[in-house]
């Protein structure tokens, strides 16, 4: 286990999303993994799946900018803690497959993800934590969240 390994993966997986490039953003992640986040009922499985879920979070925020703002590594274990900014302005994928129409809103809100490895330094569970009202009461989608 290696946190210099898991430090450089996580920082090359944002410098994809923050690219566009989701291969290079999924191959932080095992191709199994598990992930749990706030309006989920079931954790989704498989990198296929995370990396799906980011297209369509960046679809709905064209110009998202996501910054590593801290991260801590020991034994099998991570935590990292970001800052997502971005304006609504293309069509975003909701829970259940809706889609929200662009309202032109602009975000930025601290999220935290606690992650798992395997023995090849490669993800095989998180758990993302955000404040939804900071996403969804900007977008109309909810009373405010102030």
């Amino acid at each position: 286990m290696d946190a210099a390994r898991k430090h450089q993966r996580l920082d090359d997986a944002v410098a994809g999303m923050n690219a566009r490039d989701l291969d290079r953003y999924g191959s932080m992640f095992a191709l199994d993994v598990r992930v749990y986040a706030p309006g989920m009922s079931e954790p989704s499985i498989g990198r296929q799946a995370r990396v799906e879920w980011v297209a369509d979070l960046l679809a709905g925020f064209p110009d998202a900018v996501v910054e590593l703002t801290s991260d801590v590594f020991a034994g099998d274990r991570g935590c990292a803690e970001f800052r997502f900014t971005g304006t609504h302005t293309g069509p975003l994928k909701a829970a259940g497959g809706a889609i929200v129409a662009p309202t032109g809103a602009r975000v930025s809100f601290p999220y935290c993800i606690a992650y798992w490895y395997d023995d090849e330094d490669l993800a095989t569970e998180i758990h993302e934590y955000f404040d939804q009202l900071e996403l969804l009461a900007p977008l109309g989608l909810v009373g405010s969240a102030e």
